[in-house]
């Protein structure tokens, strides 16, 4: 809870206690309650804003101050313990409320710098718009950076976690409501969750150029998912790139198609759109460091350190994309499936996937499948025919056998967290006690999740672009129990 709602909630309980034993309590005091209540409330809506879960104190807070106001009136004692006993019960729901659905600031960064962060339209010329039909349509990119901000010089506003735009703020609560299964009013508090980055902050001062990292989010979500890790690789001396694909986003619209009967087919054609994307974004680095695109960014982007991270189909895309261009140094796969397994064994560079505990249980069940086919029944279940569930089974066993021969070349790394789902690679996990609920988060708590994700990546791309070598990705460590390094994730026949 805020300081003010929970000043409010004190004084509450204050002005019921006045109530309660008035008889024996001077006056004098419940009128000082009932104005401090007051104005607690007053200065509540008026400094840290409304919302909803604080429905119930409003109420009692009004109530209260009405009673002690016109306490002259005559109340019948069992009618005064009802409201009492009502307040009590209204008060208690709406704390717990608050604190389940709390109004959230993401984890303060570990790293050294303050964090500054800006955004980009690039619009790609050279290429048509394939998930559009007008004719003449531009690939057009929001990118998004977060960077190492100057401790002194010109500073700017810190952050929402969400645009402050309404249009575009009610966009973002339609799409994560139909997510999450609540009505978008439910999740308009969440116009108060604050980032730690500055808005068009001063870029810090520095002898040598930046390490550079790239992010792609996952499918049907957005970079604002991965707000707090773009914020702690910054605050370590990372500038962030995270790109927006557009039409696979909740704020651009969803266009794309990734049928159940063509997954691989339309799954690797979208894989081919975002590999184009961040080719493109690597072309307007060279530009912003060059200073052919005007930026503070001019000479202070090591173009010869560039990493790659995304997580779900934005994983896939960091594969693919260090496969394929030469400019991207080493990447990270966070809970993603591999769509493209075929003539990767070329691949020679760093590369850590990190997985949930769901791929460890989906990959047991598959391993069984290997053995023995599924049943009609299972499939009924599942949703797939046959050779649907074939095809699936037949890329995952390519993929598990990737991920090991990347290992065992030294080059690869693969690391799974216990007590994790799907998004707890992102900032999800840090929103609500209940996501979990939903079954998109696990067990592990996400301020824990957090901290473990962002450690991981940080140790990756301090060795990786920095050389500086990681005894934590060496192998399981006492400070991090929950992950777990396999020895081989193919489970063979």
């Amino acid at each position: 809870m805020r300081v003010l709602e929970m000043l409010l909630v004190t004084s509450c309980f204050l002005v019921l206690m006045v109530s309660l034993f008035r008889n024996t309590i001077n006056r004098k005091i419940g009128t000082i309650a009932s104005i401090a209540c007051g104005s607690l409330l007053a200065a509540q809506l008026l400094f840290e804003g409304y919302r909803w879960q604080m429905i119930p104190v409003y109420i009692v807070a009004a109530l209260l101050v009405a009673l002690l106001l016109f306490r002259r009136s005559k109340i019948t004692k069992p009618l005064r313990f009802m409201i009492l006993a009502l307040s009590i019960v209204l008060l208690g729901g709406s704390v717990a409320l608050s604190v389940l659905l709390p109004v959230f600031h993401l984890p303060k960064p570990s790293g050294e710098f303050s964090v500054g962060t800006e955004t980009f339209h690039f619009i790609d010329t050279d290429r048509e718009e394939t998930f559009t039909e007008q004719k003449g349509d531009k690939r057009e990119l929001i990118v998004q950076v977060w960077y190492p901000a100057a401790a002194s010089g010109r500073s700017g506003e810190k952050n929402t976690v969400f645009p402050k735009d309404r249009g575009l703020f009610h966009t973002y609560m339609q799409a994560y409501s139909g997510y999450l299964g609540l009505p978008a009013p439910a999740l308009d508090y969440w116009k108060y969750s604050r980032a730690n980055s500055s808005i068009h902050t001063d870029l810090h001062p520095a002898i040598n150029p930046y390490p550079v990292v790239l992010l792609s989010h996952g499918m049907g979500v957005g970079r604002i998912l991965h707000t707090s890790q773009a914020e702690h690789l910054a605050s370590h001396g990372y500038i962030v790139f995270a790109i927006d694909h557009t039409y696979s986003t909740v704020v651009t619209g969803f266009l794309t198609e990734q049928s159940q009967d063509r997954l691989f087919e339309d799954s690797r054609a979208i894989l081919h759109v975002w590999n184009e994307d961040i080719t493109f974004v690597v072309d307007q680095l060279e530009k912003l460091h060059s200073g052919a695109v005007a930026s503070k960014f001019k000479g202070m982007l090591d173009m010869d350190n560039i990493g790659m991270m995304g997580h779900s189909f934005g994983g896939a895309a960091a594969f693919e994309a260090v496969y394929s261009n030469p400019r991207i140094k080493a990447g990270v796969n966070m809970d993603g499936t591999l769509f493209i397994t075929e003539n990767r064994d070329a691949m020679k560079k760093p590369f850590m996937f990190m997985k949930s505990e769901e791929f460890t249980n989906i990959n047991e069940k598959q391993a069984k499948y290997r053995k023995t086919p599924a049943t009609d029944a299972e499939l009924k279940e599942l949703r797939l025919t046959r050779e649907q569930f074939d095809n699936i089974l037949a890329n995952r066993e390519l993929e598990l056998k990737l991920m090991d021969r990347l290992s065992q070349q030294g080059q690869g790394r693969t690391i799974y967290i216990e007590g994790t789902g799907h998004y707890n690679f992102t900032d999800l996990q840090l929103y609500s006690p209940l996501i979990g609920l939903t079954g998109m988060t696990r067990s592990i708590n996400g301020t824990r999740g957090a901290e473990i994700v962002n450690r991981y990546l940080l140790e990756f791309f301090n060795q990786h672009l920095r050389g500086t070598e990681s005894k934590l990705l060496a192998g399981p460590t006492e400070d991090y129990p929950e992950v777990k390094y396999p020895n081989s994730v193919y489970q063979g026949e």
